[in-house]
């Protein structure tokens, strides 16, 4: 009975452990190194804490056959942790390294096993179950009609092997069994976890960073790109900064209400998306106020449309935007709107905001519906 108390506590133990290995290796998977040595280094760490985990398991089971005398029971103690170990890193990751160094140390265990003659055929077999579960983790890890029979094939060679090698299982098959499926249930809740709380994470990042009711970056984002667009700065003319308002908006608002503004924006937004797309340039859109938007074009310095075209363009076919309300008004919109690029003797990544922002207000001191755009470098201003 004391034998059966002792694998039932170790056990518990050596389940808290596995836990523990989970978690580290999803927070080393998935965390942002702020230090790019680290970041480097990232597949370096899993591959290490995998195998330092293995050895740990293999170690305790070694430890305690020979504290006991060489009983067979105590040689499956550990072979289930061992096994969970590597499927789990094999299903979390698609790097190749992980998968070569495994399969070196499964080579070794194999190698290493006594009273196996086959042990070659067992090794191949388990080879392709793990190219399976790296190769299709992701899809393996979705369906649990896929994964807990998964599990069970990619246990089989190892069991077996450890079977003939031990020359039988005195703690039984059903045992065996359940201890397996115990640990498959249990990295799945693990998994499920994890992902359940990168998908919250995702949706409040995105919350965090998107207009609710535009749909567009707000701006902060627009702070950010602003900031990363001026440090990777390579080409004085690199990139071009668009910013403009919906003219008389506040008089759409009391006049018609603040439901028909917000749709006003919402449409706005979307046909702002809708012409930036037809432009030969990598583009970003945002919010950056009440009735103000502001789009970024990238790469501007290897085109040659004019600020005025791209301007033009952008208020004539908002202009074209039609709103109706009861019963049956229709009014159109008018935007004004300032432009500038980023210049060579720019000091601060606001600089382009400030300059745009101010050729904004010229538009609207000149009476509205007019754009006050930068020429280009080679052109009088």
């Amino acid at each position: 009975m004391l034998l059966w108390e002792i694998r039932i506590v170790t056990f518990i133990t050596n389940l808290l452990l596995l836990v523990g290995y989970a978690l580290l290796y999803n927070w080393l998977q998935n965390t942002k190194f702020t230090n790019n040595i680290h970041q480097k280094l990232r597949t370096s760490y899993l591959v290490s804490i995998t195998i330092a985990f293995l050895i740990l398991f293999h170690s305790a089971s070694e430890l305690s056959i020979i504290q006991n005398h060489n009983n067979t029971g105590f040689g499956w103690t550990y072979i289930n942790f061992q096994i969970a170990t590597v499927l789990y890193a094999l299903l979390s990751s698609r790097k190749q390294a992980l998968f070569y160094s495994l399969s070196v140390v499964t080579l070794s265990w194999y190698w290493w096993l006594p009273n196996v003659s086959n042990s070659a055929l067992f090794y191949v077999v388990t080879l392709i179950m793990m190219w399976l579960a790296q190769r299709f983790g992701i899809t393996i890890g979705t369906y649990r009609t896929l994964y807990y029979p998964f599990c069970l094939l990619f246990v089989t060679p190892f069991l077996w092997a450890n079977f003939i090698s031990l020359r039988g299982i005195d703690v039984g098959w059903p045992w065996e069994l359940i201890i397996t499926l115990l640990i498959c249930w249990l990295l799945w809740e693990i998994h499920y976890l994890v992902k359940r709380q990168h998908i919250r994470q995702a949706v409040l990042l995105r919350e965090a960073r998107t207009d609710k009711l535009t749909h567009l970056n707000n701006f902060r984002v627009f702070n950010e790109d602003l900031l990363s667009a001026y440090s990777h700065l390579t080409d004085p003319l690199n990139y071009s900064l668009y910013t403009f308002d919906i003219d008389h908006f506040k008089q759409i608002n009391d006049q018609y209400g603040h439901l028909v503004g917000n749709q006003v924006l919402e449409q706005v937004s979307a046909r702002l998306n809708d012409i930036l797309a037809q432009l030969p340039y990598h583009f970003k859109t945002y919010r950056t106020g009440g009735e103000e938007f502001s789009f970024i074009l990238f790469d501007t310095a290897r085109v040659t449309e004019h600020p005025t075209q791209i301007a033009n363009l952008v208020r004539d076919e908002l202009s074209q935007l039609k709103f109706t309300v009861p019963p049956d008004q229709k009014f159109n919109i008018t935007i004004s709107l300032g432009q500038d690029h980023v210049l060579p003797d720019d000091r601060n990544y606001m600089d382009i905001y400030s300059r745009a922002d101010e050729r904004l207000y010229q538009s609207k001191h000149r009476g509205r519906n007019t754009i006050c755009v930068r020429p280009p470098m080679n052109t009088p201003k």
